[in-house]
C-alpha cells in the first residue's frame, strides 16, 4: 500500500507517544506516584496505533488495560489521564476509578470492567446506537487471548454476528493471559482469527509488531464494516515484555524467548522504515521524542499539583 508523508508521520508520533506514555507510567509507578497496581503496555503499542488510523469523529471505543495510553490516542487530554491515575479530582472520575478505569463518553470512550470481557457487550450496545442513528461508524473492541475463552466474549459476538452490528472484535493476542500461555489456555492457535468463523464473520491475522500491516488488515475490515456488513475480528500476535503487573517477575516464562520479541520493537522497526524510506531522519525523529516527553512531563506536574 502507499502512504502519505503525513499519513506515516501521524501514526508514528501515535506510536511513540503510546511507547513514551507507558514508559512514563511506569517510571512513576516506580516513583510511587501510582495508588494500585499498573499493568504495562511497553511493546505492544502498534496495535492501538494501526488500528486508530482508521478511526473517524463519531465512532466508539473499548480499550483494555493495557496500553492505557491508547486513551491519549483516541483524544482524552493527557492532563485527564495522568489526574485519574494520581487519583485526582481532574481525572476522568475526579480520581475515583484509576488507571483501569479511563473513560470519556465524549470521546467516545466507554470505559472497560476490572473483570475483563464481562462486558464485551457494552460495545455491541454503541453498536446498536450507531445502527439506529444509520451512520457508518464502528466500535473498536479491545480484548487478549485469555479474555476470549470467557463466556460472554462468545454471547457478546454471537449478538453482534446475528443483528450484525457495526464492530471490530481486536484480539490482542500477547500470548499470556495473566500467567497462563496461550497454547495452555486456547484449544486453537489464533483465539481471535480461528473462531471468527464460528460465529460467520471475516477475520485476518497480522504481525502485531508492524504499526503498518495492522493497519493495512484493519482498514479492509473497518471498510467491510462501515458498508452495513456487521462485524468482524482482527487478530494481532505481539508478546508481553513485561510481567502481568509491575513486580510481576515471570517466573512462569522463558526469559531468552521474551528477549527474542524485543528484537522485534514495533517502534524501532517503524522508525527503521522511515528512515530507509526518507520520510524522517534521525535528528526529525529525536525531535518528535522530546516534544513528546515534554508533553508527558507537564501532564504528570499538572496531575501531580491536582487535589487529591
Amino acid at each position: 500500500m502507499t502512504y502519505s508523508k503525513d499519513f506515516l508521520v501521524k501514526v508514528y508520533k501515535d506510536l511513540v507517544e503510546l511507547r513514551l506514555f507507558e514508559e512514563k507510567l511506569v517510571e512513576i509507578y516506580a516513583q510511587g506516584k501510582v495508588p494500585g497496581h499498573i499493568h504495562s503496555g511497553v511493546g505492544e503499542e502498534a496495535v492501538y496505533a494501526g488500528t486508530l488510523a482508521t478511526k473517524k469523529d463519531g465512532d466508539y471505543y473499548k480499550i483494555t488495560h493495557r496500553p492505557v495510553g491508547a486513551a491519549v490516542t483516541i483524544g482524552v487530554p493527557l492532563n485527564t489521564v495522568f489526574s485519574e491515575i494520581l487519583g485526582k479530582k481532574d481525572g476522568n472520575s475526579g480520581g475515583r476509578g484509576g488507571v483501569n478505569h479511563v473513560a470519556q463518553l465524549s470521546k467516545g470512550m466507554l470505559g472497560f470492567s476490572g473483570s475483563l470481557g464481562c462486558d464485551m457487550a457494552v460495545g455491541n450496545g454503541a453498536g446498536l446506537k450507531i445502527k439506529k442513528d444509520g451512520t457508518d461508524n464502528i466500535t473498536y473492541v479491545y480484548y487478549g487471548d485469555g479474555t476470549s475463552n470467557r463466556g460472554p466474549v462468545h454471547e457478546a459476538m454471537n449478538l453482534a454476528a446475528v443483528w450484525k452490528l457495526p464492530v471490530l472484535f481486536i484480539c490482542q493476542n500477547n500470548q499470556f493471559g495473566i500467567s497462563t500461555n496461550v497454547k495452555q489456555g486456547s484449544s486453537v492457535e489464533n483465539p481471535g482469527a480461528d473462531r471468527a468463523a464460528g460465529y460467520g464473520m471475516p477475520s485476518k491475522l497480522v504481525d502485531g509488531t508492524d504499526a503498518l500491516a495492522i493497519y493495512d488488515a484493519a482498514k479492509e475490515l473497518v471498510d467491510y464494516i462501515r458498508q452495513g456488513n456487521g462485524p468482524a475480528i482482527l487478530e494481532a500476535k505481539e508478546y508481553r515484555w513485561r510481567g502481568h503487573f509491575e513486580g510481576d517477575q515471570t517466573p512462569y516464562r522463558d526469559a531468552s524467548i521474551t528477549e527474542e520479541w524485543k528484537k522485534k520493537d514495533c517502534v524501532a522497526k517503524m522508525e527503521n522504515y522511515l528512515i530507509e524510506n526518507k520520510v524522517l531522519n534521525e535528528a526529525e525523529i529525536k525531535l518528535i521524542r522530546d516534544e513528546i516527553n515534554e508533553e508527558l512531563n507537564k501532564a504528570v506536574e499538572f496531575a501531580e499539583k491536582s487535589p487529591a
